[in-house]
């Protein structure tokens, strides 16, 4: 029996902005962003194989296996557009933390769609993968982006950021995760939205390698609420500055807190020193196989 398998490779947050609302159109209430995401090369893998029914099954038992999985509306959305009657059984083996900020489900999402493509031997790409790939998620269109971009979400921008720069960072997993809907929820709309221009100032950054400026300029709104929810956080942001990082934030709408560490030797020194949980992960490039698929 047929069967294909994928890396799915994910992504931080290094600037992160909520404009705000989008007030009328297509994508009214979803909220404008302006964030500069960052491929890394954790990852889950994600395997496909001919099956009566669709069908998931996954190694960590929070994850959903019905239809409001996202590999699953994935599936349902790839075969009403091409009008196709099979199905597939769907494996996920999770390395990506859930609710970490770290879009583990779009990168799923975005890996589903390539493996089908594969499997069905269907015309998509280009426009047409960006278009359906954003009925499944406002974040999945990135990872067709490469591996650095500016990425507005439902404001429509999504514009890939050539740079040779490469980070080691650690991630900070706590034992608890952070519900985006929740994070969005808890937004005091007259604080945010206003360091658009040092986001704007990171892009440039990047195109022009320059590391310092880039870390100096790592910022995150979804810092305002969620630190307060969760005050554990900040105080594993403190701690990492402290130990050496570079500079830390909050991935997306968290929980995990990145740190950007001087090289990957310092991550051991620097996770005995804070006592957290951490994974160390790099960034994706052409050498490291950050291409999603593999055979």
């Amino acid at each position: 029996m047929k069967k294909i398998s994928a890396k799915c490779f994910t992504r931080v947050t290094l600037a992160l902005d909520i404009i705000g609302k989008i007030p009328s159109g297509p994508y009214a209430g979803f909220h404008e962003l302006a964030a500069i995401k960052h491929k890394i090369n954790l990852h889950d893998i994600l395997t496909i194989e001919e099956s009566p029914s669709t069908k998931i099954a996954c190694s960590v038992p929070q994850v959903p296996c019905g239809p409001s999985n996202i590999c699953w509306k994935v599936a349902d959305i790839v075969k009403a557009e091409f009008g196709i009657t099979r199905n597939v059984a769907i494996t996920i083996e999770k390395h990506i933390p859930i609710q970490g900020g770290l879009a583990g489900g779009s990168a799923d999402a975005a890996a589903m769609f390539l493996l089908l493509r594969e499997f069905w031997g269907l015309d998509l790409s280009g426009d047409k993968l960006i278009a359906l790939s954003r009925k499944a998620g406002m974040d999945v269109p990135f990872y067709f982006c490469g591996n650095t971009a500016l990425d507005t979400e439902a404001g429509g921008i999504l514009e890939p950021i050539d740079t040779e720069l490469r980070f080691d960072m650690i991630l900070v997993t706590p034992d608890f995760g952070v519900s985006t809907a929740q994070a969005y929820k808890g937004i005091d709309y007259s604080r945010i939205g206003h360091n658009k221009l040092q986001t704007i100032a990171m892009k440039e950054s990047l195109q022009s390698n320059a590391r310092a400026a880039v870390t100096s300029a790592m910022h995150n709104d979804f810092e305002l609420s969620v630190f307060r929810e969760y005050p554990k956080l900040p105080v594993i942001k403190r701690l990492l500055l402290e130990a050496g990082c570079e500079n830390a934030m909050l991935s997306g709408s968290g929980s995990t807190v990145i740190g950007i560490l001087p090289t990957a030797a310092d991550f051991d020194k620097i996770q005995r020193t804070i006592g957290f949980r951490s994974l160390l992960v790099s960034s994706c490039s052409e050498s490291s196989n950050c291409d999603t698929r593999y055979n």
